[in-house]
């Protein structure tokens, strides 16, 4: 362990502290829930992300593959996707004493989540989807109020006669 200039020993240790740190950050864990599991105050967690390379290259790399995996599910949360389901039922004899068991494995399918889809179009496309109401005014003055689904659905139109 090396020591601060004020003689108390650092709990950062160069074999183990890394690979802790990246371990942790591959849970989706904050640096501040990093830190408290590290034993360490969210200052110190900072000051070794400056001071040792090793350490802050380890929890980024702990949190880009989070971070990966996370895209991934949110992405088939999106889309659907199909689950196996294994069952196990006790088999009975006629005086209803088991006599053995029963393995089963059926597919089941996760619809999309329309929640997921409306987040991932907000955020990765805001141009085109966003919260807010969009006003036009017209020559004789008056204020239109278009919601979204309006504008999308003239963009639609206007493609179709195209």
């Amino acid at each position: 362990m090396s020591k601060h200039k004020g003689g108390r020993r650092s709990k950062y240790n160069p074999e183990e502290t890394p690979q802790l740190a990246e371990e942790y950050a591959k849970e989706l864990l904050t640096d501040k829930l990093i830190a408290k599991k590290l034993g360490i105050n969210i200052d110190t967690f900072y000051t070794w992300s400056k001071k040792y390379t090793e350490f802050s290259d380890a929890v980024k790399r702990g949190k880009e593959a989070a971070n990966s995996d996370l895209v991934k599910h949110m992405y088939a949360s999106a889309k659907g996707y199909d689950v196996e389901e294994e069952e196990t039922t006790v088999i009975l004899d006629k005086n209803k004493q088991p006599t053995g068991f029963k393995k089963t494995t059926r597919k089941r399918h996760i619809p999309p989540s329309t929640t997921m889809q409306i987040f991932l179009a907000k955020n990765r496309m805001p141009e085109d989807f966003r919260d807010v109401n969009h006003q036009k005014l017209d020559v004789s003055g008056k204020l239109n109020v278009t919601t979204l689904a309006d504008l999308m659905m003239e963009e639609y139109d206007s493609q179709a006669k195209n």
